[in-house]
């Protein structure tokens, strides 16, 4: 009783938080330009007022399944947290449109304080109803997929056009394009190449277990070193290797550009990688082994049918970690010329333009968010396997 008396009480938090930014916070910046602070409007504010009411009404829907301890007002209160986070969305971008009716044409509607502060309590809300329902890792999926699916409807369906950020994506769509290539591309590279040294090497430690002391404290410090740092470390020997190796430069390899992000985004995720492909060999307990030995299996079919299946869960992990960690570190290549959606983010901020930094901001974190869960989908049906 105790535990579920706490869990209403995170998710009562939730909902007052959300509800004080909606009604007390700016849910929309209107600005006369990119670069001016604007005018902050809450939803009381905004063009239309029926849009008000609608978003007023459903966030107090949402209470019963914050307080409930029934399934059924926790699945309505889940649903409408799925709802609510495209609306606010929706309300924002159409209210957009009639707001920039009258006013002149460099004139911008952003997304305000007000709008991030609702998204957060929607996740706090929606993260505890899962958690508190059958099935918790089912219930999170299919929550995932459902916002998802709403927030692309509405992205892509044009509702949301008149927003700054979206005329920001609108007159850089080719380069955004090319941009996202050039992150998922470095992001993809990095990560292979470090699963391509880190699964060996990790299984190597587990059957070698006096060769962890001496791997995991280099690679532990390799995670010391600031990802800037690292990158312009690797230029010098980069351009010292192609002016030796001319042959090097025409594969596209310089002392800036993908390369030294590659290298040092592939050391980065190591440590993770190399750590749970040990530790998930370790954690097959002797009794499965034991029965595979008693069914004739020899080291070859023992490793192939038994540990390796076991360990997978904990194998995929690692590579979760690193491939989120590396689509966070790549922005920051962008900085020695290797592109992604950090050329977006340190452009605007020497402009000190807020939605073109969030135009390299948000792809960064919904590509970081999709890849964990794809990663979480596959150790989800690794581990049910498992115990089936």
């Amino acid at each position: 009783m105790r535990a579920s008396t706490d869990i209403s009480k995170v998710r009562l938090l939730g909902w007052l938080l959300g509800l004080v930014a909606l009604c007390c916070f700016d849910l929309a910046l209107f600005r006369e330009n990119r670069l001016l602070a604007g005018q902050g409007l809450t939803v009381w504010q905004l063009p239309v007022p029926s849009v008000s009411l609608m978003l007023t009404a459903l966030w107090l829907a949402l209470l019963p399944g914050c307080l409930a301890s029934g399934r059924g007002p926790r699945i309505f209160g889940l649903v409408s947290a799925v709802i609510l986070l495209p609306g606010v969305l929706l309300a924002v971008g159409q209210s957009a449109g009639q707001i920039l009716q009258d006013a002149p044409p460099g004139a911008r509607v952003s997304l305000g304080a007000g709008f991030w502060v609702c998204c957060f309590s929607l996740l706090i809300i929606g993260s505890d109803l899962c958690r508190s329902l059958p099935r918790p890792w089912l219930w999170k999926q299919a929550t995932l997929a459902a916002a998802g699916g709403l927030l692309a409807w509405i992205l892509l369906g044009g509702a949301v056009d008149q927003l700054s950020l979206m005329i920001e994506l609108s007159q850089r769509r080719e380069r955004f394009v090319q941009e996202m290539v050039n992150h998922l591309g470095i992001t993809g590279l990095s990560v292979s190449a470090s699963a391509l040294v880190g699964l060996p090497l990790g299984f190597c430690l587990f059957r070698f277990p006096r060769l962890r002391q001496k791997v995991m404290p280099v690679l532990s410090s390799i995670q010391t070193i600031p990802s800037l740092a690292l990158f312009g470390l690797l230029i010098a020997p980069l351009a010292l290797l192609v002016t030796h190796m001319p042959f090097l430069e025409r594969l596209g390899i310089h002392g800036i550009g993908w390369a030294p992000a590659v290298i040092a985004l592939a050391l980065y995720a190591l440590l993770p990688i190399v750590h749970n492909t040990q530790a998930g060999f370790a954690s097959v307990g002797p009794a499965a082994i034991e029965a595979g030995q008693g069914i004739g299996m020899n080291r070859f079919q023992l490793l192939l049918f038994v540990q390796l299946p076991l360990a997978l869960p904990v194998i995929f992990n690692g590579l979760r970690i690193a491939s989120v960690q590396n689509i966070g570190n790549t922005a920051v290549a962008a900085l020695i010329g290797a592109g992604g959606f950090g050329a977006f983010i340190f452009q605007g901020m020497g402009q000190a333009a807020v939605d073109l930094i969030l135009l390299g901001a948000l792809p960064t974190i919904g590509i970081a968010v999709v890849a964990d869960w794809i990663w979480q989908i596959l150790i989800g049906c690794f581990q049910t396997g498992g115990r089936s």
